[in-house]
């Protein structure tokens, strides 16, 4: 009898070394991606880092039965991971591609790079598990195509459905007809005479239907202001629009405070929420366009937004400031849930679409995510704007000169941090630059006062310190907005503008750039790394300097520094942040924050000019219009001009502001250089169009604690309310200086 032939041996040491790599990422990856613990994905992938620990330990012991059933199952298991994950992705790129327009391949790119990502963590092991454990019986053809055939059909069958569940069920009772004589019956409530003080719907609260929300019946949503008891809201629901008209207009004729503030919602779509992946079911509500309902209590669309309910979702516990979508949580709080209601995912929300329009003083007004139609643009728009922008900033100025940091348009908080140097300086300087001279020069005289009481005397120069931090982005934009309002305010500050001057040209190494940080006791500029944002302000800092040293000869900034010792300084700086400072295949790719090396490099072209200064800022603006939002690009238009990534996410109106300041240098830059322009006014228009949309204004504050302390403010972006001053500095900069280049002020 033919002895039977041992099988051949199962790798052990390679075998053990791919298993435990595999373990420790999977492991890594179920901890710290943005999903609850206990998902099914977190499960899976927990699971996955067992197997592999098991089979790496079964390989390193060698014992041969121990390793054939471990890494078997990790092979099966490893392939149902791929199938699951691979079908997920692919219905999560359809579901996404239909609930926001236009992003199929931005999604499909995404999540191809991350299909590749799981089979490679996946597909070989499985494989090599396969040829090297399964009986060669098992491994026919036949049974091998059965298989695959299999899974391809079901992906097929199943695929579609993706595409149908992103789409809500329309109510088609909710006719244009039905809209625009809802609207007429608010036009009626308005033109009443207004009785006792003016009130917004701050604060309405969620509306309460009788019946749930579906598409069976007309569903109206009513935010307004009752005779004695404030803002409330409602829900009023009927089978037939005359029905729902009648029942609004007698509702407002019993219970609004007359020609008070309304805000009306009439239901268009309704879509029950079910959890599928946590990244997923945080985009399920689009901000500014979707409301929600909860069994018989809903917020419209305005109401979340307000709410923050898109900037409380916070994904990865590690990076605190990035938030993804919106919260589940947060949105059953403001419904009113309890506690333990509060964890139960999205599972039971329904999603909602509606018609939206507020009413007040000045008539009725379509919402359009959430806010009102904003001024053209046009020469009394842009002004308009402006000048609303600078009382902002004069309302929020303190005794104390400081500005109020925060607002928060709902419930009219204020964030009154203490003094922020750079912030305080960089808020006066837009108001030198920008401002009406006669309605700013008393804030802005108040508003450099806080400087001089912050002054570190280091002999024949001076630095400012906040926390007894003395780095440069302590003083060099105080010191330029002091050199920038010293034509509105006089001489007051010229000797702390001396003081400073000395101390950035002793922070400038000798390769031109300068050093971040101070040490008292060396009483010399420290630190190895690049203040990305000081830099250029110190830069701008000197040549303000230059420009106006003949006007400070005799003044109490004396001694100042020789003319050749400024442009040598200047010339250096210039230098290295126009070569070294960005390397030629760098610039290629991307670049860092560069916008204030940009207003320096406009400000020097009438001093200072430098060829590769210049060209650092027209090369660092051409990598970011990418960036800028076309119509071609988006199927929202109210995000075109918006500074973004993709429909997924809401332009950040600072980051457009931001864009528009350094924009508008470069273009300034080119005209100076006889190049031409054309394309970039094209996307400076949208962009200035997109900032005027972004500021708050009179009719957009329907839903304002405090109007008058809201308007002309700019919040960080439309889903995350709250306004901060520096958000109003750069938007107002970047509205005025666009404005001029197109002929608009």
């Amino acid at each position: 009898m033919r002895p039977v032939p041992s099988p051949p041996p199962l790798p052990r040491f390679s075998l053990a070394a791919a298993c435990l790599a595999h373990a420790a990422i999977l492991s890594s990856a179920a901890l710290t991606l943005p999903w609850r613990s206990g998902t099914s994905f977190a499960l899976l992938l927990g699971v996955l880092t067992a197997l592999h620990v098991t089979t790496g330990v079964a390989a390193l012991v060698g014992r041969r039965e121990w390793l054939v059933w471990s890494w078997r199952a990790l092979s099966l298991s490893s392939l149902i991971a791929f199938a699951v994950l691979a079908w997920w992705m692919a219905a999560t790129a359809i579901y996404v591609s239909y609930l926001y327009l236009r992003l199929g391949s931005t999604v499909a790119t995404v999540i191809g790079a991350a299909a590749v990502a799981t089979a490679l963590l996946t597909l070989p092991i499985a494989i090599w598990g396969a040829i090297q454990t399964t009986p060669p019986r098992a491994r026919s053809a036949k049974r091998i195509g059965t298989g695959v055939l299999t899974l391809l059909a079901l992906a097929v069958l199943t695929l579609p459905l993706a595409a149908s569940a992103a789409r809500g069920e329309r109510v088609t009772r909710a006719s244009a007809q039905v809209t625009t004589d809802l609207s007429s019956v608010l036009e009626a409530h308005i033109r009443q005479p207004a009785a006792g003080e003016w009130r917004t719907v701050a604060g309405a609260g969620p509306a309460r239907c009788s019946e749930p929300v579906s598409a069976e019946h007309l569903t109206l949503l009513v935010a307004y202001v009752h005779r004695t008891k404030g803002a409330r809201s409602i829900c009023l629901q009927a089978s037939s629009g005359s029905k729902l008209r009648a029942r609004f207009r007698s509702f407002l004729a019993r219970k609004a405070r007359p020609g008070s503030t309304v805000v009306i919602d009439l239901v268009r779509t309704v879509k029950p929420l079910e959890a599928s992946f946590p990244l997923l079911d945080a985009l399920e509500l689009r901000p500014g366009l979707d409301g929600v309902c909860d069994e018989r209590r809903c917020l419209p669309a305005w109401q979340l937004t307000l709410a923050d309910a898109f900037a409380e979702n916070h994904p990865l516990p590690s990076v605190p400031d990035v938030s993804y979508g919106f919260s589940a949580e947060a949105v059953r709080g403001a419904l009113g849930a309890s506690a333990a209601e509060r964890d139960l995912g999205i599972t039971g929300l329904q999603r909602i679409e509606s018609d939206s329009f507020s009413a007040d003083e000045s008539g009725v007004h379509r919402l359009i995510r959430t806010r009102a139609t904003p001024p053209a643009l046009s020469k009394q728009g842009v002004e308009r704007a402006v000048a609303s922008a600078q009382r902002y900033i004069v309302k929020a100025q303190k005794r104390n000169g400081s500005f109020r940091y925060a607002l928060d348009p709902k419930t009219g908080t204020q964030d009154s941090a203490t003094l922020n140097l750079p912030r305080q300086a960089g808020t006066t300087y837009a108001l030198c630059e920008l401002g009406e001279p006669g309605a700013v020069k008393r804030t802005v005289k108040l508003a450099l006062e806080p400087f001089a009481k912050t002054e570190v005397d280091l002999g024949s120069y001076s630095a400012l310190s906040q926390g007894g931090d003395l780095g440069i982005g302590k003083s060099a934009l105080p010191l330029l907005a002091m050199l920038r309002c010293r034509s509105l305010v006089g001489d007051d500050n010229d000797r702390l503008i001396g003081q400073l001057g000395r101390h950035i040209l002793r922070m400038q190494r000798d390769d031109g750039s300068f050093y971040p940080a101070f040490d008292p006791k060396l009483k010399r500029g420290v630190g190895d790394h690049e203040a990305v944002y000081a830099a250029g302000q110190a830069v701008l800092a000197l040549v303000l300097l230059e420009q106006q040293r003949a006007a400070l000869v005799g003044s109490a900034a004396e001694p100042l520094p020789e003319p050749a010792r400024l442009k040598s300084a200047l010339d250096r700086a210039m230098s290295y942040y126009a070569g070294p400072y960005w390397p030629t295949p760098a610039r290629d790719f991307f670049f860092f924050e560069e916008g204030w090396h940009c207003l320096a490099a406009r400000t020097a072209l009438s001093s200072h000019r430098h060829d590769g200064y210049e060209q650092l800022c027209i090369d660092y603006v051409s990598s970011r219009l990418r960036y800028v939002t076309r119509a071609a690009d988006t199927s929202e238009p109210n995000f075109v001009g918006g500074y973004g990534v993709s429909d997924l996410f809401p332009p950040r109106n600072t980051a457009t502001a931001g864009m528009g300041e350094a924009l508008n240098a470069s273009i300034t830059i080119k005209r100076k250089r006889g190049e031409p322009v054309e394309r970039e006014l094209e996307i400076l228009r949208d962009l200035v169009t997109f900032l005027l949309r972004a500021q708050w204004t009179e009719a957009g504050c329907y839903a304002c604690r405090q109007p008058h302390r809201v308007v002309g403010g700019f919040s960080q972006q439309l889903a995350s309310p709250s306004i901060r001053i520096d958000y109003v500095q750069h938007a107002m900069a970047a509205i005025g200086h666009g404005s001029k280049l197109l002929g608009l002020m």
